[in-house]
């Protein structure tokens, strides 16, 4: 099931309240191409709510990117909230969080190597010491 609420004049929150996996995204499918099409009454803002999603795969992933596609192509936007566990993984694994407004992006593994160690007299930010 997928539940609907418009959560100000121009925003539109939906809700899955299934793994977003190969059959999960056949099941949203029909709410994804409804909310793509062109129309008046549609929001500028579509939230999607994965706070009940607790698995997704490439088949979730193409199916946010469907939307988002189709949304940007409109001039509407859209935006992921609630979004935890392995699917927001997958989400920064694939270096999406960011770009679909996801805070509290971690920093990546490498940027520790970039400190100095104690003692070496430089850093990645100034360069050698003399």
């Amino acid at each position: 099931m997928t539940a609907f609420a418009r959560i100000a004049a121009d925003t539109l929150k939906i809700t899955p309240t299934f793994a977003l996996d190969a059959e999960g995204s056949l099941k949203l499918r029909p709410v994804l191409e409804s909310l793509a099409k062109p129309g008046p009454s549609h929001a500028r803002r579509v939230l999607l709510d994965l706070s009940a999603v607790d698995q997704m795969d490439g088949s979730g992933i193409g199916a946010i990117a469907y939307l988002r596609k189709r949304l940007m192509a409109a001039g509407r936007r859209l935006d992921i909230a609630g979004a935890h566990g392995q699917p927001l993984a997958l989400l920064r694994q694939l270096g999406l969080a960011r770009s679909f407004g996801l805070k509290d992006e971690p920093r990546p593994f490498w940027a520790n190597l970039l400190r100095p160690l104690p003692g070496m007299g430089w850093s990645a930010t100034r360069g050698a010491q003399a």
